[in-house]
């Protein structure tokens, strides 16, 4: 699978609308082919790292007896501080480079599962998630960046489908592997996973050469808050947060509550995380084919048919108790992620200059941060006043009624040009 240019590729947003030619073009990267496989490799270790344990962190704190609006509040609350920081993390990518955010967040995730690992208490395993959600902005941002500055803008769209592809085998991965070992071993050996797939990574976050500076004024980190109303004001970039949010609403949910719905139903650890696994699976399914996705249906009515998508799948999760049921729903919820996330990075790179690319990331990240946190909260409460089913109902029903705010928000967004 190589990160090279295709034969029809989309026409960038800015052209189709109307707006500024894509100033913010990256600068050369020395061997961006080579870049892209590092970047996307490290993308399937600290993925399947999460995976490995968050899923099962909420089993984890209810094994412990933490009711579900304390586990809600865990989850909700570990992604304050992330909130706080993703802006300047953002910032930190743009002064200081990729590679070295890339380091510092593998540090994190080494300690958040030596954490977990060695203290069995409910605040340890809050204080790990915690570190790793911090982690998790720094990866984000960082790897986003790299796909942008080893891209075109021709090949971008298909490069952070790739991106996102190699996320979503990490996140197959994962779950499965940790199911599998909590299931046999305990929860604890199953969490000191994540420090051992540190291990590589830092190696292979040190062989990521290449990436040049980007040109343009230098960003400090005392000032990076300034830029926020700047890339605000940029055409298309308040829909893109908009959708951001939504859809990680519903996906906090899916990962919040989801395993804990299936537990209810009776589903040991490995079908579990084996179902978990499906949702990445149709991830990855459907990235293969963004970019044909895009040039048929356009970047509008993609990201709106893979947001109902979502709601449908969300809302009569309540209605299956059985496996193979359950797996297909999970893999087209999956289908529905595998479009939305590439699309809006994707959309966010070409609606800013380049010189605030890891700003912008870092706006996106704060976004998605506040959905976040928001969304395990607000349906931990719906949980404890009514069950777990009212909170998938009432999630379907919140991503339905935005539906016709995406549409109105996304109608700039014509289909591309066919190029040959």
């Amino acid at each position: 699978m190589q990160n090279r240019g295709s034969r029809a590729e989309p026409a960038p947003p800015a052209e189709r609308s109307g707006g500024r030619p894509d100033a913010g073009a990256a600068p050369a990267v020395a061997n961006p082919g080579s870049v892209l496989w590092l970047n996307n490799a490290l993308q399937i270790l600290s993925t399947a790292a999460w995976y490995v344990a968050a899923p099962f962190i909420p089993l984890y704190l209810a094994a412990q007896g933490a009711p579900a609006e304390v586990i809600g509040g865990i989850i909700g609350f570990s992604g304050v501080v992330p909130l706080l920081i993703s802006l300047h993390a953002g910032a930190l990518v743009d002064e200081r480079g990729p590679v070295m955010v890339t380091k510092s967040s593998v540090l994190l995730y080494a300690l958040a599962g030596a954490i977990l690992t060695a203290l069995h208490a409910v605040w340890a395993a809050a204080l790990a998630y915690a570190l790793m959600g911090i982690a998790n902005i720094g990866f984000a941002v960082a790897s986003q960046a790299v796909v942008a500055a080893a891209s075109t803008p021709t090949t971008r769209v298909r490069n952070y489908g790739y991106y996102s592809l190699w996320n979503s085998a990490g996140a197959v991965i994962g779950p499965v592997l940790g199911g599998f070992i909590t299931g046999h071993f305990g929860y604890r050996t199953a969490f000191a996973l994540v420090w051992l797939l540190m291990i590589p990574s830092f190696a292979i976050a040190g062989s990521l050469r290449g990436l040049p500076a980007v040109p343009g004024r230098t960003l400090s980190l005392a000032t990076a808050h300034r830029l926020t109303g700047t890339i605000l004001r940029q055409r298309g970039v308040g829909a893109i947060l908009f959708i951001s949010f939504m859809v990680v609403c519903g996906q906090t949910l899916q990962q919040s509550f989801y395993p804990l719905y299936l537990h209810k139903v009776g589903l040991s650890p490995s079908l579990i995380g084996i179902i978990i696994a499906t949702i990445s699976l149709g991830s990855m399914v459907v990235r293969s084919f963004l970019s044909r996705g895009v040039e048929w249906l356009g970047y509008g009515r993609l990201l709106l048919g893979a947001t109902a998508l979502l709601a449908v799948t969300l809302g009569i999760i309540p209605l299956l108790r059985h496996f193979w049921p359950l797996i297909v729903v999970s893999g087209f919820m999956g289908a529905s992620l595998g479009f939305t996330q590439p699309l809006t990075m994707s959309l966010m790179v070409e609606s800013v200059s380049a010189e605030f690319w890891g700003v912008a990331f870092g706006i996106r990240q704060g976004a998605q941060r506040v959905g976040a946190i928001l969304s395990p909260i607000g349906f931990g409460l719906v949980t404890t006043a009514s069950r777990v089913e009212s909170a998938f109902f009432l999630g379907g029903a919140t991503l339905l009624a935005a539906l016709p705010i995406i549409a109105s928000v996304t109608a700039h967004l014509r289909r591309p040009r066919r190029t040959t």
